[in-house]
């Protein structure tokens, strides 16, 4: 059976493809796969797959459900609070094939309100191994972070990184590309992380590099403090223009080893229930 890999023409956030790369990991290397649109799912015509729903949905809920030659298998769902009506519609479709797996609490909550089984199954980003470190990493990170907010004695030190790109102008390879760069610098260079984004810091953290979020606090975020990264107020930091400072921020690695065992062998299992070759 292939399996069907998330693709995202319909969006500028390369932390989707990061998603995506999160749950490639867990397949063996001679599995057959295909890329499926994740907003496009609905005109889906090519040879029947599994899909592994994971990640934020979605921009477009009127392309949902998926093409009958898809078969859905729900981990690390998330609805976005916008579209939460438009899924209830299908609440059939959601019962057909559950248990839906979900990324955060709220999901959860919302999808048992339609009478349909689920979990919280956590996020595949949540899985990527911790780093073997060969060398002392040196680089501060901030993802998704102005330059203008932090002090500009410290500004030179800093590597800007932005997680948003043109899509327009990307193709799917390279969108992908540079997710796998991305993820192999905050793997070899990162020595502490100050981010926006849930898929720099959910990722980071598992890898093992320190991490402080400084993004909204929603259900569709609640998830990062759930393993215990450091937050760092919204509202204050829209205030300290000019004076953000790496040394004041309460980095730490929070440990969720146990954790990140059972969504991956809740991951793999259900993959391999599905029909596809599990990495070893």
């Amino acid at each position: 059976m292939k399996i069907g890999l998330l693709s995202f023409s319909n969006s500028s956030n390369i932390g989707d493809e990061i998603q995506t790369l999160a749950v490639a990991q867990h397949l063996s290397k001679q599995q057959d796969t295909v890329y499926v649109d994740r907003d496009f799912m609905n005109t889906y015509a090519g040879e029947p797959c599994v899909v592994v729903m994971n990640g934020w949905f979605s921009s477009v809920p009127k392309n949902f459900p998926p093409s009958s030659l898809i078969t859905p298998f729900f981990f690390g769902f998330h609805i976005a609070a916008e579209t939460v009506d438009a899924y209830k519609a299908h609440a059939s479709y959601f019962k057909q094939h559950e248990p839906i797996g979900c990324r955060d609490q709220g999901t959860c909550d919302i999808v048992k309100s339609w009478g349909v089984n689920a979990y919280v199954s956590g996020c595949a980003t949540m899985t990527f191994p911790t780093r073997p470190l060969t060398s002392e990493p040196n680089a501060r990170v901030a993802v998704d972070v102005g330059k203008r907010k932090f002090l500009k004695k410290e500004r030179s030190q800093i590597t800007f990184i932005t997680h948003k790109t043109h899509f327009q102008k990307l193709s799917r390879q390279t969108k992908f590309s540079i997710a796998r760069d991305l993820l192999d610098f905050y793997r070899t260079e990162a020595k502490l992380v100050i981010t926006s984004k849930i898929h720099c810091a959910l990722p980071c953290t598992a890898m093992g590099v320190p991490v402080v979020y400084v993004g909204k606090k929603n259900y569709r975020t609640n998830i990062v403090s759930t393993i215990g990264v450091p937050l760092f107020k919204q509202g204050i930091i829209g205030s300290l223009i000019g004076n953000l400072s790496f040394a004041a921020m309460p980095f730490k690695t929070p440990s969720f080893e146990e954790r990140k065992q059972v969504i991956t062998k809740d991951l793999r299992a259900r993959l391999a229930a599905a029909g596809a070759q599990v990495a070893e």
